[in-house]
């Protein structure tokens, strides 16, 4: 059974992100035939079985953005994620004791729901960060799914907690010309051009009892949505398991033939693989290499050179041009940043 979804896969439940984007599209009286168009989704097919590939879904998002007027599509659709569009995870989520066992769950079930996401978490001195990262090449729409994961994420909060968020998003694009919008569905803080999106809260956010906590049905409800895990065919999708691939084993400086050996798929084939998702092995690569820098300047405070060296880079130059090249900011710019997220 195959793990790893290609572009043309169907892995996607559309009981969930699809049905409530038709819904919402119902409920405007905007024209469905047109959302619709080009994507091999049909109303009268969607039910607990049927599934979609990225490559509809990305089809979907494009026809979806192009029609709706004001900007806050994602954001809307964040609101109804909970319970509407979690599935398997909704009883989990909302039997999750505090902040941290809800992150945990999400990343370890995320899939059932979000399989266009990758998380990672890391901890600082004061604050708890999880980045997230595109898993199944929808670059061409990834603003639009960061909105909808951080709306989700915000009004999950705020219904579980019953108060505001209080943490920090750092987003991977400029500021966008519905700032306003932003301000509305996420709040304030807020810092636009980052390397990548990450999350940011205070260590103590993590230990706020939830009102709806629930041990018991919290075990019950990892168990069922990791079986809901277990018994799915695809488990992620093809990007997602290479930067996986190249994060975990940053050390042994992966090449094309290599992830293809381990794919059990020969290079042409893997390239043109991802050229259907819209990507390439290099940009993973230097996804990968980025994440591990990230990392290093964040965590281990590390100078330009060992990181360099830890890389396989050259020399130190060359890693700031490539930092340069990869974030449009220097290491230096990035560490300015750090200090003020820290402080």
């Amino acid at each position: 059974m195959q793990a790893i979804a290609y572009a043309s896969d169907k892995c996607i439940d559309s009981q969930l992100l699809v049905s409530n984007l038709i819904a919402l599209f119902e409920q405007r009286r905007l024209n469905l035939n047109r959302l619709l168009s080009g994507t091999g989704i049909f109303t009268q097919d969607l039910n607990e079985q049927h599934k979609i590939s990225p490559i509809q879904l990305s089809k979907l998002i494009d026809n979806a953005q192009k029609i709706w007027q004001g900007g806050d599509l994602a954001f809307l659709l964040g609101q109804h994620w909970l319970p509407n569009q979690s599935g398997l995870m909704t009883n989990g989520l909302l039997c999750s004791r505090d902040l941290a066992q809800l992150q945990a769950h999400w990343l370890k079930h995320h899939w059932l729901s979000q399989p266009w996401l990758q998380g990672w978490r890391w901890q600082t001195e004061s604050k708890q960060h999880l980045l997230l990262a595109l898993d199944i090449g929808a670059h061409k729409q990834d603003r639009f799914f960061l909105e909808l994961t951080l709306s989700s994420l915000v009004s999950t909060y705020k219904r579980l907690r019953h108060e505001s968020w209080q943490g920090e998003f750092s987003l991977p694009y400029p500021e966008p010309k519905n700032i306003e919008q932003y301000h509305k569905y996420l709040g304030f803080q807020l810092t636009f051009k980052q390397p990548l999106c990450v999350i940011s809260y205070e260590l103590a956010m993590t230990k706020k009892n939830f009102d709806m906590a629930n041990p018991h049905g919290y075990k019950l409800a990892s168990r069922q949505a990791l079986r809901g895990l277990m018994a799915a065919e695809y488990k992620v999708g093809l990007p997602g398991a290479i930067r996986s691939h190249l994060i975990r084993h940053d050390s042994q400086q992966l090449s094309l033939p290599d992830i293809s050996e381990r794919l059990g798929i020969s290079s042409a084939t893997l390239k043109r693989r991802l050229k259907e998702y819209h990507t390439s092995f290099q940009q993973l690569q230097d996804e990968a290499k980025l994440h591990r820098a990230l990392y290093m300047l964040a965590i281990n405070g590390e100078s330009n050179l060992a990181v360099a060296q830890q890389l396989k880079f050259a020399d130190s130059n060359n890693f700031r041009r490539s930092f340069k090249r990869w974030t449009g900011q220097l290491p230096s710019q990035f560490r300015d940043w750090l200090s003020q997220v820290h402080s």
